[in-house]
């Protein structure tokens, strides 16, 4: 088995606890060769008709989150969401960095969850599972384009990220500021660029 692959925190795909067949389709040869190979990120539509997650956990101040994406490139090996890739038939291993879930239809479900006369304003967790803004994001837009509904809405909002990305939408951001609907939290683990590239080898650097 590899140590390392290149560009990515998991080394391997482990089986998924979900499936009752495994099947290792790599020999020790081949995955030496994986290792010193780049795997190619694949993107899939996300069909979900809601956005928002709902958690009834005592421990966790917000109720609901919103994702836009499921799956997450920065490929942190330390990140708790992994094994939530295997409820959508992927490994927790290279899949959940490389086998991204893109929910295009992110803002407009969210504009039509806050415009529900039964929803009650509240603070929304943005992400809670994977990175709002992970690379992809710099294309799609996803997040950037949740936020404006947050600010149409006038419906306070939490940002949690690892990504320097997320100065891109200093414009929107500061608008929400103003009416005090914003709070954006950076994760930072370690200052060491060299540590950071092992435990999160496609997020920003420190």
């Amino acid at each position: 088995m590899p140590e390392k692959v290149q560009g990515r925190g998991s080394s391997f795909n482990p089986g998924n606890r979900f499936e009752r067949l495994y099947v290792d389709e790599l020999s020790d040869e081949m995955r030496e060769e994986a290792a010193l190979s780049k795997i190619e990120t694949l993107y899939f539509h996300d069909s979900s008709r809601s956005i928002l997650a709902k958690n009834d956990s005592p421990d966790i101040p917000f109720t609901f989150s919103v994702n836009p994406y499921r799956g997450c490139e920065h490929g942190c090996i330390y990140c708790y969401a992994r094994p939530s890739h295997e409820y959508l038939g992927f490994s927790a291993g290279l899949d959940f960095e490389s086998r991204i879930m893109v929910k295009m239809d992110a803002a407009p479900l969210l504009d039509e969850a806050l415009a529900d006369s039964k929803f009650e304003p509240q603070v929304i967790a943005m992400s809670g599972n994977t990175d709002c803004y992970q690379p992809v994001e710099r294309k799609l837009k996803l997040t950037r384009a949740c936020l404006e509904v947050f600010l149409k809405y006038r419906n306070p909002v939490g940002v949690i990220t690892k990504n320097a990305m997320v100065e891109r939408d200093l414009d929107v951001l500061l608008e929400m500021a103003k009416h005090n609907l914003v709070a954006v939290t950076l994760s930072i683990t370690t200052l060491d660029p060299v540590l950071a590239s092992k435990m999160e080898p496609r997020a920003a650097v420190p």
